[in-house]
Protein backbone atom coordinates (compact mmCIF):
# COMPACT_ATOMS: atom_id res chain seq x y z
CA UNK A 1 0.00 0.00 0.00
CA UNK A 2 1.39 3.39 -0.97
CA UNK A 3 0.62 6.55 1.15
CA UNK A 4 1.90 9.86 0.16
CA UNK A 5 4.77 7.92 -1.75
CA UNK A 6 5.48 5.90 1.27
CA UNK A 7 5.15 1.81 1.08
CA UNK A 8 3.27 0.60 4.17
CA UNK A 9 3.55 -3.49 4.57
CA UNK A 10 1.54 -5.60 6.31
CA UNK A 11 2.78 -7.18 9.35
CA UNK A 12 3.16 -10.78 7.20
CA UNK A 13 4.26 -9.11 4.07
CA UNK A 14 7.06 -7.39 6.51
CA UNK A 15 8.11 -10.17 7.72
CA UNK A 16 8.98 -12.00 4.21
CA UNK A 17 10.49 -8.44 3.54
CA UNK A 18 12.80 -8.98 6.52
CA UNK A 19 13.47 -12.87 5.48
CA UNK A 20 14.81 -11.50 1.57
CA UNK A 21 17.07 -8.99 3.75
CA UNK A 22 15.84 -5.92 4.71
CA UNK A 23 17.13 -4.48 8.30
CA UNK A 24 14.24 -3.65 10.59
CA UNK A 25 14.62 -0.67 11.89
CA UNK A 26 13.06 -0.18 15.88
CA UNK A 27 12.28 3.39 16.25
CA UNK A 28 10.67 2.99 19.67
CA UNK A 29 11.89 3.90 22.93
CA UNK A 30 14.53 1.69 24.94
CA UNK A 31 11.81 1.20 27.29
CA UNK A 32 9.02 -0.19 24.98
CA UNK A 33 11.85 -2.27 22.94
CA UNK A 34 12.56 -4.11 26.19
CA UNK A 35 9.50 -5.10 26.99
CA UNK A 36 8.57 -6.91 23.42
CA UNK A 37 11.35 -7.05 20.67
CA UNK A 38 10.70 -7.98 17.20
CA UNK A 39 12.38 -11.56 16.52
CA UNK A 40 13.41 -11.35 13.06
CA UNK A 41 17.09 -11.71 11.19
CA UNK A 42 18.60 -8.18 12.08
CA UNK A 43 17.34 -5.57 14.05
CA UNK A 44 18.68 -1.85 14.65
CA UNK A 45 17.74 0.27 17.16
CA UNK A 46 17.48 3.79 16.73
CA UNK A 47 14.81 5.79 19.06
CA UNK A 48 12.99 8.07 16.88
CA UNK A 49 13.80 10.94 18.67
CA UNK A 50 17.42 10.18 18.00
CA UNK A 51 17.05 9.65 14.37
CA UNK A 52 18.16 12.66 13.75
CA UNK A 53 21.19 12.37 14.92
CA UNK A 54 22.47 9.04 14.19
CA UNK A 55 20.68 8.47 10.57
CA UNK A 56 24.65 7.83 9.42
CA UNK A 57 25.21 4.96 11.52
CA UNK A 58 22.33 2.51 9.06
CA UNK A 59 22.91 0.93 6.30
CA UNK A 60 22.14 2.77 3.28
CA UNK A 61 23.05 0.01 0.89
CA UNK A 62 20.29 -2.27 2.42
CA UNK A 63 16.37 -2.35 2.52
CA UNK A 64 15.18 -0.79 5.88
CA UNK A 65 11.82 -1.48 7.20
CA UNK A 66 10.72 1.01 9.78
CA UNK A 67 8.56 0.06 12.56
CA UNK A 68 7.58 1.72 16.07
CA UNK A 69 4.64 0.82 18.06
CA UNK A 70 1.83 1.69 16.37
CA UNK A 71 2.82 4.07 13.31
CA UNK A 72 3.21 7.22 14.74
CA UNK A 73 6.13 8.25 14.08
CA UNK A 74 6.66 6.48 10.54
CA UNK A 75 6.02 9.39 8.37
CA UNK A 76 8.11 11.34 10.02
CA UNK A 77 11.28 9.16 9.97
CA UNK A 78 10.70 7.74 6.45
CA UNK A 79 10.99 11.31 4.91
CA UNK A 80 13.69 12.39 6.77
CA UNK A 81 15.77 9.08 5.74
CA UNK A 82 14.61 9.99 2.22
CA UNK A 83 16.20 13.56 2.49
CA UNK A 84 19.04 11.89 3.73
CA UNK A 85 19.65 9.76 0.38
CA UNK A 86 17.99 6.42 1.60
CA UNK A 87 16.08 4.82 -1.36
CA UNK A 88 14.75 1.65 -0.53
CA UNK A 89 12.39 2.74 2.80
CA UNK A 90 9.16 0.42 4.17
CA UNK A 91 6.99 1.30 6.72
CA UNK A 92 5.23 -1.44 9.31
CA UNK A 93 1.63 -0.95 9.38
CA UNK A 94 0.62 -0.61 12.50
CA UNK A 95 4.11 -0.83 14.10
CA UNK A 96 4.80 -3.57 17.03
CA UNK A 97 0.92 -3.87 18.20
CA UNK A 98 0.09 -5.00 14.67
CA UNK A 99 3.21 -7.15 14.60
CA UNK A 100 1.99 -8.53 17.59
CA UNK A 101 -1.50 -8.95 16.72
CA UNK A 102 -0.78 -10.57 13.94
CA UNK A 103 0.77 -13.42 16.12
CA UNK A 104 4.33 -12.44 14.50
CA UNK A 105 7.62 -13.81 16.39
CA UNK A 106 8.45 -11.36 19.35
CA UNK A 107 10.31 -11.59 22.55
CA UNK A 108 8.86 -10.43 25.50
CA UNK A 109 10.37 -9.76 29.01
CA UNK A 110 8.32 -10.54 31.57
CA UNK A 111 10.26 -8.28 34.30
CA UNK A 112 10.15 -5.26 31.72
CA UNK A 113 6.33 -5.29 31.31
CA UNK A 114 3.87 -2.60 33.24
CA UNK A 115 2.07 -3.74 36.24
CA UNK A 116 0.17 -1.82 38.35
CA UNK A 117 -3.39 -0.66 39.76
CA UNK A 118 -4.17 2.08 37.19
CA UNK A 119 -2.61 2.83 33.84
CA UNK A 120 -1.77 6.02 35.03
CA UNK A 121 0.60 4.61 37.28
CA UNK A 122 1.84 1.58 35.42
CA UNK A 123 5.55 0.86 35.61
CA UNK A 124 7.88 -2.12 34.62
CA UNK A 125 9.23 -4.66 37.47
CA UNK A 126 12.76 -4.58 36.28
CA UNK A 127 14.79 -2.35 38.01
CA UNK A 128 16.85 0.03 36.50
CA UNK A 129 19.98 2.11 37.86
CA UNK A 130 17.68 5.64 37.67
CA UNK A 131 14.92 4.07 39.26
CA UNK A 132 17.56 3.55 42.92
CA UNK A 133 16.99 5.71 45.09
CA UNK A 134 19.96 7.92 45.35
CA UNK A 135 22.03 7.71 48.43
CA UNK A 136 23.23 10.53 50.20
CA UNK A 137 25.60 11.11 53.07
CA UNK A 138 27.10 7.97 55.22
CA UNK A 139 24.84 5.34 55.48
Amino acid sequence: MLIQGLRFLSPKEALETLREGAVLLDLRSNELMEMKAFQVPETVHVPHRDLEELWSHLPADRPLLLADSSGVYLREAAHLLLAHGFTQIACLNGGMLAWDQAGLPVATDAEALLHGECPCVLRPRKKRPSDEPAHRGTP
